[in-house]
């Protein structure tokens, strides 16, 4: 019995550019830096993925790709890919790192060193800057950020995020 394909979708193709077959895309940032060697994609076609062999692929860190794969050797061909979504086995991608994720801070309890419970994360924001969570405090949504000046300590094994905020913090 044949083992059913793992395919994570990583992107989309779009516009095709010059005459020799290439095609521009887009693979979603995240997926960048996790892709190993890969020798093919699957685009989908109709109701299912077809392996496409890479002759020449360029991916940006920003994720704007140029690809040329095999047997697609002219703009006509290159054109009939555009708008398809492109996958890769999930074994080409590197496992992802718990921490680039914060997504697991969903459920912890924030305990305050003043204040005691605050309140359980519902919601993670990955800011540039620095993370911020959604905690319910008193019936209404307050966003506290995770930065070290508030003696930020994330306890795993508890699954609680301990600080000091300043006072007013939560009346805002």
């Amino acid at each position: 019995m044949e083992e059913k394909l793992q395919l994570i979708k990583i992107g989309k193709l779009s516009k095709a550019k010059g005459l020799k077959g290439h095609v521009q895309g887009f693979v979603t940032p995240e997926f960048v830096e996790r892709l190993k060697s890969v020798k093919l994609f699957y685009i989908q076609h109709l109701t299912s993925e077809l392996p496409y062999f890479i002759e020449e692929f360029e991916i940006a860190p920003t994720g704007h790709s140029l690809f040329l794969f095999e047997g697609v050797d002219n703009r006509t061909k290159a054109d009939a890919l555009h708008g398809k979504e492109i996958f890769t086995e999930q074994k080409n991608l590197k496992k992802q790192k718990k921490y680039d994720n914060l997504d697991y801070l969903i459920g912890y309890q924030v305990m305050d060193e003043k204040l005691g419970f605050i309140g359980l994360v519902d919601e993670v924001f990955d800011m540039p800057s620095h993370p911020i969570v959604q905690v319910f405090y008193n019936d209404k949504p307050v966003m506290i950020p995770l930065v070290n000046e508030y003696n930020l300590i994330i306890n795993e094994r508890k699954k609680s995020i301990s600080l000091l905020m300043p006072d007013g913090m939560l009346e805002l």
